[in-house]
């Protein structure tokens, strides 16, 4: 560059001369899968049996989905309706005794006090499931009693205000109807025209009630008695009655030519005079 002017050196001469440097790079070598080795690549096989069902299953499994559905909903029922019946079950118990014990306050048999001091000899629950019931005795155990005996009956209670009203009610309502005034027998004469009013007693008395209307008038074909008969005996019968029409027929025509002939005769007579 000292023996060269400052304006040269960016000429093309000058760099024409110059040396191009290159950038060497290390050897890399670049990893390339070998496509010869088996068991490298990923495989996706399909089951042609599930992919069917599948396709070919929506309907199937809609079905199955409601059948679930509607066992859920029916266990959902009979629970509630096991729960209320088990409810309506405690309702009537305490019912119950709510009406003995009113009823022996009204006896005067025991006081409330008694009755609040004293507790049950025993408790009663009902169990149900799908398959069974179940009654079940709670009471305390006692090791005087004999287990092995069977157990005493439970004394029947008086009847509760509801039954009572109830059969009261049955009494008045027998009681109205005895007190209603019956229908003499006699003035019924057999039929309903004692009931009736004179006018339309005397129409129902009549023999002929519809005899001037002529379509109530009409007489009635009477019906002919149902009997079976073979195919011999109906082509039997069919026989006769044609040879009766016959029979008929030649009668009429035997008629017409004797009025016919005597119509002639007295044409020729009258002809004559």
């Amino acid at each position: 560059m000292s023996g060269v002017a400052p304006m040269q050196a960016l000429t093309e001469s000058a760099q024409k001369g110059k040396a191009k440097t290159v950038k060497h790079t290390p050897n890399v070598k670049r990893k390339q899968h070998s496509r010869s080795k088996p068991g490298k690549r990923e495989q996706v096989t399909f089951d042609e049996d599930a992919r069917k069902e599948y396709l070919t299953g929506f309907q199937k499994r809609k079905q199955q989905r409601r059948k679930v559905a509607h066992e859920q909903a029916q266990l959902k029922i009979r629970d509630e309706l096991r729960k209320s019946r088990m409810a309506a079950v405690e309702m009537r118990k305490k019912q119950a005794a709510e009406n003995v014990r009113a009823e022996k306050l009204a006896l005067g048999i025991a006081s409330d006090e008694e009755n609040e001091e004293q507790e049950p000899l025993q408790e009663e629950h009902d169990f149900e499931n799908e398959e069974r019931r179940a009654h079940v005795t709670v009471q305390e155990f006692d090791l005087d009693t004999d287990w092995s005996a069977p157990l005493p009956k439970i004394p029947s209670l008086p009847p509760s205000s509801r039954r009572v009203a109830k059969k009261e009610q049955s009494v008045r309502t027998s009681l109205k109807r005895a007190e209603k005034p019956r229908i003499n027998a006699s003035k019924l004469s057999g039929s309903l025209t004692g009931i009736l009013e004179p006018d339309v007693a005397e129409a129902a008395r009549a023999d002929k009630l519809f005899k001037d209307d002529p379509v109530l008038a009409m007489p009635t074909h009477k019906k002919r008695p149902f009997s079976y008969s073979t195919a011999a005996e109906r082509a039997q019968e069919r026989f006769k009655q044609g040879k009766r029409n016959h029979l008929a027929a030649e009668a009429r025509r035997e008629e017409n030519r004797k009025r016919v002939k005597g119509g002639k005769k007295k044409r020729t007579e009258r002809a004559n005079k």
